[in-house]
């Protein structure tokens, strides 16, 4: 009797997952399409998030890139892999719509002559073929994800570490690389060990092998090589102009030559994304007050008692004001003419709550026409190995132009 209850289960337990496997179109579908609605919101959010890591938590400029890199790319990997599959399913309707219209295929003696010498597929055949395609095209990010999973948590512990305990980066960097190595080196024996068992046995492990035993290891891996081909640009549209938010180095040359409006002039400014550096309201000023606003860095509080202690004579030879608070590292100029600053203001932006200096500078004195705003920073930079501090004086920190009417 109960091997007669144990046979029935498992035949229930068939039945019910061929009935999954035969209507799997239908879930494939669905997640497709909500994840690619996410996935598409998600750019603008992660590059927000790594420029706030360095405006607001201080972090230096290079993991908070890295960390935008990363993320971009898992991004972007998946919404290639989703677009593809939401392709393939437009394609298996239509062979689905045509094998219901036209059962029995091709119709040989109705062709012209010339093509009634060959075979053709059977509309049948060909979307129980796209079928799997279609599902093995869904299967394959499972894989991705569980890899991604567990590495985003580990880089996500080394971040969190390297934050609390305020830790040079070339250590964090050697403790990533040594683990990478270690990892390697327990994969790559030819040693049959307890971790090499366990990980055998583990759903990413397996969903792999599945892949690489059944279409060949080689086409397994050129087609995940090529999913990420097809998004580096996505990736690259993503993270434009995220080299603004290198605090610690002069604008490029072609940010002079051709600036991008949208981070100098407020009323050009996308209202979710942050300022990198310096900005005035708008390109054509009426009046002869011009409003001009600094991102603040966190990172710069870092540095000032530094600076007054260790730097002072370099101070006095640049001939700066006194460094009562990070917006005096600052030296604004107007047309190659230092223009001298009482006081800045602080304030908080509304839709992305970035925190800002504000003052006021007359230009009433200045003709009408274009004119140029240059601003000059002091910064210290840290060696990689070492961590030896030295001074640098940046001469475009920020650099663009205004029209005064």
């Amino acid at each position: 009797m109960n091997k007669s209850n144990d046979y029935q289960r498992k035949q229930e337990e068939l039945t019910w997952l061929e009935n999954l496997q035969r209507n799997s179109w239908e879930p494939e579908v669905i997640i497709s399409g909500i994840t690619l609605a996410f996935l598409f919101a998600f750019p603008a959010k992660i590059y927000l998030f790594s420029a706030s890591l360095v405006q607001e938590l201080g972090i230096a400029y290079l993991p908070s890139m890295l960390i935008l890199f990363y993320l971009t790319t898992i991004i972007s990997v998946f919404k290639i892999f989703f677009v593809v599959h939401l392709c393939l399913r437009f394609v298996w309707a239509g062979l689905l719509g045509l094998s219901y219209a036209y059962p029995h295929g091709v119709i040989n003696k109705n062709l012209f002559k010339m093509g009634q010498k060959y075979q053709y597929q059977n509309p049948s055949e060909m979307v129980l073929k796209l079928e799997k395609i279609c599902s093995m095209t869904f299967a394959y990010p499972v894989s991705l994800v569980l890899i991604f999973l567990v590495l985003t948590v580990y880089l996500g512990l080394l971040i969190g570490i390297y934050v609390w305990l305020n830790l040079n980066l070339f250590i964090i960097s050697i403790v990533f690389v040594l683990s990478l190595v270690l990892l390697g080196v327990m994969m790559l024996s030819k040693k049959r060990t307890k971790f090499k068992a366990w990980y055998s046995e583990s759903m990413l492990s397996s969903v792999s092998a599945i892949y690489q035993s059944n279409l060949g290891k080689w086409t397994a891996l050129f087609y995940g090589i090529s999913i990420f081909v097809l998004s580096m640009p996505l990736i690259y549209a993503d993270t434009v102009d995220f080299s603004m938010f290198r605090n610690d180095r002069n604008i490029k040359e072609k940010e002079i030559e051709w600036p991008a409006k949208h981070l100098h002039f407020e009323n050009e400014h996308e209202p979710n994304t942050r300022f990198p550096r310096a900005f005035i309201s708008t390109e054509e000023v009426n009046d002869d007050l011009l409003r001009l606003g600094i991102a603040r860095y966190e990172g710069d509080t870092k540095i000032i008692n530094e600076l007054k202690s260790d730097f002072r004579n370099d101070l006095k030879s640049l001939a700066w004001k006194n460094l009562d608070e990070t917006a005096d590292l600052h030296r604004i100029f107007i047309d190659e003419q230092e223009i001298p600053i009482d006081s800045w203001s602080k304030h908080r932006l509304r839709n992305t709550n970035q925190k800002i200096y504000q003052t006021g500078i007359d230009i009433s004195s200045l003709k009408k026409g274009v004119h140029t705003i240059r601003v000059e920073k002091l910064l210290l930079e840290y060696g990689f190995i070492d961590n030896h501090a030295e001074l640098i004086q940046l001469k475009n920190w920020a650099h663009f132009e205004f029209i005064k009417r």
